[in-house]
């Protein structure tokens, strides 16, 4: 794996990759946001002909991603569940056993507006905080717009909006490509989840964002 691009925020270095991913090259910590996991079940649940597969997928990305880089650490920004897991179900012994092969990983959950409730049938083997993750220079959060501003004048890394932009010509049907989205004292992180979908953003003015395709990530604007 190689990064595409480098940020430099309060002289700590953030590397975007093109699996949707950010890294934290000082502190070895692995950020993304909006795994949904548990979320092609519970649609199959309700009739919604889906293929299975989309979680294992994303936990193999995920494990590839923490070990290619080296990291120690994995901060999840929310909606690590799509909704709550009975705790003798599949779904939550595939976590459980992906948690168990990333026993040398320290992993945190900042909690989204998706885990609320997880605790009430089974909560995962992982660190969970369910307000914001303070860690100088960084606010991590799920949603930057909704969280409470302790530590403001903190840059802030979050998900929660699935950012996406169009790109080509014929913008209103061109296709679409997650994007992470740097604003004036944040960075919102593209869903990693691949069964999620997207709202296209149009970046303001002293904004930038960076497409994570295929194989590079690679700024927009």
């Amino acid at each position: 794996m190689s990064e595409d691009i480098a940020l430099d925020i309060e002289g700590e270095t953030v590397l975007l990759y093109p699996e949707r991913a950010a890294v934290w090259r000082e502190r070895r910590t692995v950020l993304v946001a909006d795994t949904h996991f548990g979320k092609s079940a519970l649609f199959r649940r309700h009739g919604v002909a889906v293929p299975d597969g989309s979680d294992e997928l994303d936990r193999s990305r995920l494990a590839r991603i923490i070990r290619a880089t080296r990291s120690i650490r994995l901060i999840i920004l929310g909606d690590f569940l799509h909704a709550p897991l009975a705790g003798d179900s599949r779904e939550a012994a595939d976590v459980e056993a992906w948690c168990a092969a990333l026993d040398d990983v320290e992993i945190l959950v900042v909690a989204g507006n998706h885990d609320r409730g997880a605790p009430d049938l089974w909560r995962p083997p992982l660190q969970w905080h369910i307000g914001d993750l303070v860690e100088p220079p960084f606010r991590f959060t799920h949603d930057a717009d909704r969280s409470v501003r302790e530590g403001s004048a903190l840059f802030t890394v979050s998900g929660h909006v699935h950012p996406v932009a169009r790109i080509g010509a014929g913008r209103t049907r061109a296709p679409r490509v997650p994007v992470f989205w740097k604003r004036q004292c944040g960075l919102v992180l593209p869903a990693f989840g691949v069964f999620t979908g997207g709202a296209v953003v149009i970046p303001g003015a002293g904004e930038q964002i960076y497409a994570a395709g295929p194989e590079r990530v690679l700024r927009l604007r």
